[in-house]
């Protein structure tokens, strides 16, 4: 048995924060994941995935297999990593959807958040509502705004007080503000 870890966290104070640009491009990568399922699998996601990420590095393209006993199941992460932020997609497998498909809608979501200078996409954006409240504010900008964002964003107001406002832009990344 493991030895528990113990950690002492001393709370800093938070601070508004303006998260508008997110840097140079660090490093891209693609990891298919699976567990109890043929190698094929994993193997056809990483293939469609490049037919959508062609200007992606063959090394960034790995299959990583999990004990047995983790799965069935298998998954296809595609990170980007950026100076500022590090944007990730997952697709998750499901019976009925192919691997092909499963890989062509996650690098779609890449391929789109990549061609934007935004700095968080849809997923992350939702997520990073309530911390700008409880910080007092601040703004980002992102790909696109989704139904989850307005509905968080509604919730966040009516406990917190805290407006969030977007101003969606045309052909540019929209800007969320928290006030």
């Amino acid at each position: 048995m493991a030895a528990p870890i113990e950690v002492d966290i001393m709370p800093g104070k938070l601070a508004p924060i303006d998260c508008l640009m997110r840097g140079a491009l660090q490093s891209v990568s693609a990891t298919a994941l699976f567990a109890a399922l043929a190698c094929d699998i994993a193997d056809r996601e990483l293939k469609t995935a490049r037919k959508f990420l062609p200007d992606w590095p063959e090394d960034a393209f790995a299959v990583r297999e999990l004990p047995a006993e983790q799965g069935p199941g298998n998954a296809l992460l595609l990170d980007a990593q950026f100076e500022h932020v590090t944007e990730i997609v997952t697709g998750f497998g499901k019976l009925g959807v192919s691997a092909e498909s499963l890989a062509k809608t996650a690098a779609h979501r890449m391929a789109g958040f990549l061609a934007t200078d935004a700095f968080a996409g849809p997923y992350l954006a939702d997520q990073l509502l309530l911390p700008f409240a409880l910080a007092g504010g601040g703004s980002f900008t992102t790909v696109k705004l989704s139904q989850h964002s307005l509905t968080a964003a509604d919730i966040i107001e009516r406990f917190t007080g805290r407006r969030t406002t977007f101003e969606v832009r045309q052909g540019e990344s929209n800007l969320v503000t928290v006030s």
